[in-house]
């Protein structure tokens, strides 16, 4: 019972007491998360590790309606030129896949990356982010087009999903038998294990999802004597939108929309992402009464 949608952007209609007048009418996107701003995770700009930190369309209300009351902390300029529909398609994806990388794994340049699902949001941002950090980026998506267009991202070879032998083995034969210092895995259950396998010796696999399910086999033996980790990550600090905020703005960074709809017709744009037949991100045009 809650109104959808993580990444808002639109025009300041309004400002309440205390609040720069001059914000009115600016073209903004919001960060996709709040948090309370008074604990010590929040003073300590470790927002996402606040008890009462909350996703827009998750954990309160998103962007999916008429209007849209933010603070005025959560505010992302756009510049000029800026696309509407290319400033929708970004916040939270790229924030999570850059807390993922840089904050939870600390890429280092030249570490081979493996980013699961890369034609997705968070997958296509990841291959970005990680190009951009100078790794050595690999991909699986499940498709011929969505390969494509994580190759055109900066991967330097993509896998079939689901496709024998297994992206892991692909992946192996790829590194010379190394496989990945990163593993980026977002899918969950129906990956899990190749994902694990694929990792290096003293690799760390980062998760932020489970859509394809939640339980997961891990044999403790191969964890401990290859000294690997497993790290959940979940969004990132306000500090990191920032960041990624500017490199998008500077063009170092891409939105990845697949599909442009009217908020009307927000029910195709879940067909079309339960049916995997998305790339990238789903833009919802406002079109409410």
């Amino acid at each position: 019972p809650l109104v959808p949608g993580s990444d808002v952007v639109g025009t300041i209609e309004e400002v309440g007491q205390g609040v720069d007048k001059a914000l009115i009418d600016r073209r903004v996107a919001l960060s996709p998360a709040e948090s309370c701003g008074n604990c010590d995770k929040c003073r300590g700009n470790r927002e996402n590790l606040c008890a009462e930190y909350r996703i827009r369309g998750e954990g309160m209300d998103g962007g999916c309606q008429e209007a849209v009351i933010a603070k005025a902390n959560d505010l992302l300029f756009l510049p000029d030129e800026m696309t509407w529909v290319d400033a929708a398609g970004f916040p939270l994806s790229a924030l999570t896949a850059w807390h993922m990388l840089v904050e939870r794994a600390h890429l280092e340049a030249g570490e081979r990356v493996l980013v699961l699902a890369g034609a997705s949001g968070v997958g296509s941002a990841a291959i970005q982010i990680a190009t951009l950090l100078g790794a050595e980026v690999y991909a699986t998506a499940g498709t011929p087009e969505k390969r494509a267009l994580a190759r055109t991202l900066g991967a330097r070879d993509v896998f079939d999903h689901y496709a024998e032998p297994p992206f892991h083995k692909l992946l192996r034969k790829a590194t010379n038998g190394a496989g990945a210092d990163v593993v980026i895995e977002h899918t969950g259950e129906q990956t899990w294990t190749r994902s694990l396998r694929a990792l290096a010796w003293g690799g760390r696999l980062v998760t932020c999802g489970a859509t394809s399910g939640h339980r997961a086999n891990i044999d403790l033996r191969v964890l401990f004597f290859k000294q690997q980790s497993l790290l959940g990550s979940t969004m990132g600090t306000r500090a990191g939108m920032d960041r990624v905020w500017e490199h998008f703005c500077n063009g170092r960074l891409k939105a990845t929309v697949g599909a442009c709809l009217k908020m009307s017709e927000i029910s195709k744009g879940h067909a079309l992402l339960e049916q995997h037949q998305v790339l990238g991100k789903v833009v919802l045009l406002q079109d409410l009464n």
